[in-house]
This record gives C-alpha cells, structure tokens and sequence, in this order.
C-alpha cells in the first residue's frame, strides 16, 4: 500500500511548480516581448475577426503603421475599414468576401491605406478563413505587412527601367537617323547648290527662275529635316558659341517663319515675357533657334478657336531635383518657357511626346514627328534639362540651360558674292561620292578657283606626292578605303601645314576635332551653298 506523501513532500512539489510556473510566466513574457519587437520592426500586425460574435482584434502594430496608438482606433471592423483607400475598398472586400465563400484557400492582397499624415501606405494582407463543422467560415485571421518601402522601390525600378528603354531607343534611332542623314545630305547636294549656280547665270526675267527657285527652296526644306535627323544622331558634336536667348527669340519673333506661323493661327495672341537681364548661355544657334520654332508651332496647333501662346525668359538658380530628373547640377540656368491655353496633353502622350517620330498630327501635312525630339536633344546636349506641365487649361514647356559667363562676340554677316572670289588657286576635291565631287569643282570653278578631285583618300595621298594644293576639300567619310581622318594624317606627313576645309554629310565628331588639332581649317556640313563655303575659303586661303 502507497503511502501518502508527508506535508513537507507536499510543499516541496507546490513550491517546484510555483518555480516552474515562474519560469514559463517568464519565457511567456521574453517571448512576447520579443515578438512585439520583431513585428514591430517587421511593420508587421496581426488581426482577428469573429465572424459570428463580430468581434474584432487590432494589433497596435497595424494602427502604428498608420501613425495612430492604440487607444486612437477602436477594434471595429467597420471603423478600420474606412481607412482603406476609397479606389482600393471595393476590391479588398471582394477578396476578403471570396476567401470566406472558400473560392479561394487564402485570403492575400496589396492595398493602399490612409495614413494620419494624409500619405499612402501599401499594405500586404494574408488571411485565412477558419471554419466549422459545416464548413461555414466563422473566423478571418490573418497579418498586415507594410510594404510603402517595397512598393516604391519598385516604382523606381520601372521608373529607371523606363528611362532607360527611352534611352536606348532614342539612341537606336540616333544611329539609324545618323546614317540616314549622311546619305541624303550627299543626295541634296545637287538639289540645293546646282540651282544656286543656275540662278547666278539667269537673267531675272527669265522663265526658268521662278521653278528653280522652288526647286531650291524644297532642297533647303528637305536639308533642315535632315538636319533634325542629325540632332538625334548619337556622338554628334554641334559648335557652341554664347548666345542670348532674349536676342535669338526676337530674331525668331521678327523672322518669315514666325510671320508665316501667324497667318496660319490668326485667331492666336501672342505674347512675351523676357527678362531684361539676362543672362548668356552656350549652345548652337541654329539649333536652339529650331526648337524655339518647334515649341511655338505646337502651341499655336493646340489651341482651339482662339487662345494664347506666351514665349518667356528668366534668370533661375537650381539647388534641387526637377520632375523627371532624379539629379541636376546645381547652378545658374536661364528658362525658355512656352506656354499655351490649349486643351493639354494627354497622360497616355505625356509619356511618348520627346520620342522621335512620335506625333498626334497628320503625317504629311503638321510635322514629321521630330520637333520635341529634337527640342530634348538639343536640351540635353547643353546640359540642361527640359520639363513640361499640362492640364486641360494649357500646356508649357520649360527649357533649362546653363549659364556662362561668356561674352558673345560681334559678327559680321553682310558678305557679297564679290567676297568669293579666287585668285586661281588650286583646290583639291577629296570625296568618294561622284555627284558630289562635281557639284564641290562647279560651285569653286564658278569663284575662279583652279580644282582637281580625286574619289578617295588613297588618290588624295598619291596625287599630293608629286603636285601641290592651295587647300583640301576633304570629305569625313569615304567608303571603301580610308576616312577623312587618316586621309589627313598621311597628308601632312607629305605635306606639313597642308591646309584643309572638311566636308561631311553626317556632323562635327571627335574625328573631326582630332583632324582640327592637326592643323586642318573649319568643318562645313554638306549640302554645300555658296554662302556656307565662299566665306571659309577666304579665310583658309588667307592664313
């Protein structure tokens, strides 16, 4: 028979399992604490909802990610929701409704949440149903996880991953749109410079000099979108020099395109803005002139039956990111800004409208496509940047451009055609294209120049062997055989200080910068006019 244990074993046990019991309250404890701080840390809460007795559990985790205690949000599943974006509450609700229908095993969705800030957090919900005898969902339990950080790295990502597509896109288009360019600049050639020969030997009352006259006109229209295609070429280089943007706008402002612009949109009222003192920046005038011409054609195309485009400068001071640039340099900029009181731009457009090619207007009859392109181009080349804002009360595009300290220099552009003339010099023509040596030998026989031509750098270095040259028309790109580059560096082995004039179809490269340093003159872009090649003759020849 067992004997009973003695009071004293009694107390003994008592006293081991108030120990024990101490312990577990303890470890219970660190336990709790510890997931506390680690859901707190995760931003991770969790709930609890009674289906049958509508009770509800809030963790203070999940009221925390919102920005509120404990105490501030009550446990009632009708007051946590309402803190459900309004845009996404429809859509929670339906996947929380088809987890309890057991259409689905989990119950797992993103939403957006209101913050008490007035910001939006992302949540990431995972629930599960727990069910009765009967199969009856009687309880939905499950987590909230902020996932803000998450979900905007990730918006960054795309964001990059888009940037970089239009990167790479505009740049497999600059290398079509170079090559491309090339090629029709030698083809313009003759349309442009054949019949400024022509209308030299007319007499002005002939009959001939009306139709020519077009024919040149369509060549030097022909040859300016050639020259966007060049604007988007990758590695072209483009001569800056100091300008002020006050001045080159006035100059568009009072310019037969802009005259011709106005007839086309009389119901348009145009207006200016400009700051009296501006600042100078860097770039090409050609090619800001260009964009500013762009910008204002498609303000006046988006207005309706009578609206407003305003062009404005301004002095600016950058010390912080722009929309759509993550860094810009922080300096002294000037702003071009063109505004309008169009219908705007749409979002779906916003997106594509600097891509080249990309256009809402009637191919054939508005534009080709190119005018932003090239407005992003020519921005980007002068290290600037560009920034539109668009609702439906109007569109305005801002331009931003470096400041320089630069003094712009004094030009004199009233040249005759006397101030062409030669003196029977002799001038070598290097350029692999027939149709275009011949037209170069015209223009310069027609100035009293003395030309030989030869088709390719080989025949260049082999006739310079045994003659002389007053000056080399040398063409950049020659093929097959060797470019205009390594053309000049045998030259000048064989002929030290051998002046040069380069001829290119494409743009100013680095080739041409290295060939410059070696000795050779100025660069002149084809299609070749007497105006463009006169002058700079005179000049080498005079050196």
């Amino acid at each position: 028979m067992a004997l009973k244990p003695s009071y004293e074993e009694l107390e003994q046990r008592n006293k081991e399992l108030e120990l024990r019991l101490e312990q577990m309250e303890k470890t219970l404890r660190v336990n709790v604490e510890r997931n506390k701080l680690a859901t707190s840390a995760a931003k991770v809460g969790v709930w609890d909802w009674n289906i049958k007795t509508g009770d509800f559990y809030l963790d203070p985790n999940i009221k925390a990610i919102l920005g509120y205690t404990d105490d501030e949000i009550p446990n009632d599943i009708e007051v946590w929701v309402k803190f459900v974006h309004p845009e996404d509450s429809e859509a929670v609700m339906e996947a929380a409704q088809a987890c309890l229908d057991g259409k689905t095993p989990e119950y797992i969705f993103e939403h957006r949440m209101l913050h008490k800030d007035g910001s939006i957090r992302w949540i990431m919900v995972r629930g599960k149903a727990i069910r009765d005898e009967n199969d009856i969902a009687v309880r939905l339990i499950g987590t909230d996880a902020d996932i803000t950080d998450r979900k905007q790295v990730e918006e960054a990502l795309l964001e990059s991953e888009k940037k970089i597509a239009r990167y790479m896109k505009m740049e497999s288009l600059g290398l079509l749109a170079g090559g491309v360019a090339h090629d029709l600049n030698n083809i313009l050639s003759g349309i442009v410079s054949y019949p400024e020969l022509l209308l030299l030997s007319l007499p002005v009352e002939s009959e001939f000099r009306k139709p020519i006259e077009a024919i040149q006109r369509s060549g030097k229209r022909a040859a300016a979108v050639v020259d966007d295609l060049l604007t988007l070429a990758r590695g072209v280089a483009t001569t800056k020099e100091p300008l002020n943007l006050n001045d080159l706008v006035g100059d568009y402002l009072n310019s037969p395109e802009f005259i011709g612009l106005k007839q086309l949109h009389p119901a348009v009222t145009y207006k200016t803005n400009f700051d009296s003192d501006l600042l100078n920046i860097k770039g090409s005038q050609v090619r800001i002139m260009k964009v500013v011409m762009n910008l204002m054609i498609n303000a006046s195309e988006s207005i309706g039956d009578s609206g407003n485009v305003t062009i404005s400068t301004m002095n600016c001071y950058i010390d912080k990111p722009l929309r759509g640039y993550d860094d810009v340099d922080v300096g002294e900029y000037v702003v071009l800004s063109v505004s309008d009181d169009g219908s705007g731009i749409s979002p779906d457009d916003l997106e594509r409208i600097f891509e080249p090619f990309y256009t809402k207007k009637v191919m054939g009859r508005s534009g080709t496509g190119l005018g932003l392109a090239v407005a992003w181009n020519v921005v980007h080349d002068n290290k600037g940047y560009i920034g539109v804002t668009t609702d439906g009360d109007g569109t305005e595009f801002e331009l931003f451009f470096p400041v320089t300290r630069e003094k712009i220099s004094v030009k004199n552009y009233a040249i005759s055609i006397e101030d062409f003339k030669g003196e029977g010099e002799t001038i070598l023509v290097v350029d692999d294209d027939e149709d275009q040596r011949d037209i170069s030998c015209d223009i310069l026989e027609t100035f009293g120049y003395k030309t030989k031509a030869v088709s390719g750098g080989e025949e260049a270095v082999e006739y310079l062997k045994e003659n002389t040259a007053d000056l080399i028309l040398l063409d950049m790109i020659m093929d097959p055989g060797i470019n205009g580059r390594e053309t000049y560096e045998r030259i000048i082995k064989i002929r030290p200080n051998q002046k040069a004039i380069i001829v290119s179809g494409f743009a100013e490269t680095d080739d041409v910068k290295k060939i410059q340093k070696l000795g050779a003159g100025k660069y002149i872009k084809k299609p070749l006019t007497l105006e463009k090649l006169g002058p700079i003759l005179k000049v080498e020849l005079g050196k």
